[in-house]
């Protein structure tokens, strides 16, 4: 006679890999959300008000620019005027169209990050429980072996959900930063207009471009743990709970790492 039997711990630990596999999956999900779908109205909303901030800027620059090179004799040739108006007209366009402009630069990396995105199956699709627990020789007295070895997996589960739902805070965070990057782009993108501050419009460009190369290490990260873990002793759960850890800390690392690739 057996307590229990191990079709049942079998059952309960597929239970629990759905349930991790399904955390995982919630958290990709703020990877494919896209700041500028319909549904997120903030950004329309909040950029035409910033928007025209940012032109005001634009015309501020310019004026400060004309004035500053009459006052010190530059303006020698209408050849210099037409370049400040230039400089200008650019910089106004830039910002009516900053919005398209960040679109392109999250769409492009979206996509590379969407492709890799389909080929990943799950945080821990490729165990199967055998992988986390394999059956005891002895099942002990009414099976009770079985269910000891199962109490033993408990805390490697938890340690995997709570990754999980520190990769979904990551996650949720960078839509957070893209949306509030986005909304206020027209404003360091008009320093375009003022001569020695274009700086300030790359650095801004490169930190968004880093924001959402941020995905990219992530899914590259997500892609690569079930090879790290088998590497690291995928049938062991102290190998799959420490690679667990390790992906949880990438992923919290992966935006100074994105920062990092971009030159910041």
């Amino acid at each position: 006679m057996e307590l229990i039997k191990w079709d049942t711990v079998e059952g309960w630990i597929s239970d629990w890999l759905a349930m991790v596999n399904y955390a995982f999956e919630n958290s990709v999900q703020a990877l494919g959300i896209s700041p500028f779908e319909s549904s997120v109205t903030v950004i329309d909303t909040a950029m035409t008000a910033v928007e025209g901030v940012a032109l005001v800027l634009v015309s501020m620059f310019f004026a400060i620019q004309l004035c500053n090179d009459a006052m010190l004799l530059k303006i020698q040739s209408y050849e210099h005027v037409f370049k400040l108006f230039f400089r200008f007209i650019i910089a106004k366009v830039i910002v009516q169209n900053a919005r398209g402009l960040m679109g392109i630069i999250f769409n492009g990396f979206t996509s590379v990050t969407s492709a890799l995105g389909e080929t990943n199956y799950g945080f821990m699709s490729s165990f199967g429980t055998d992988a986390i627990l394999a059956q005891p020789d002895d099942k002990g007295f009414l099976g009770l072996n079985y269910l000891v070895k199962y109490l033993e997996t408990i805390p490697t589960f938890l340690i995997l959900m709570g990754a999980c739902w520190v990769i979904s805070l990551v996650l949720i965070g960078r839509l957070f930063e893209i949306i509030v990057y986005t909304v206020i782009s027209p404003i360091p993108l008009s320093t375009v207009a003022a001569e020695g501050w274009h700086d300030s419009a790359k650095s801004f460009v490169k930190s968004y471009a880093a924001v959402c190369l941020q995905g990219l290490v992530v899914i590259v990260m997500f892609y690569a743990f079930s090879q790290i873990a088998e590497m690291l002793g995928g049938t062991s759960t102290m190998g799959i709970t420490i690679t667990a850890l390790s992906l949880a800390l990438g992923v919290v690392k992966s935006g100074q790492w994105a920062r990092q690739a971009v030159g910041i």
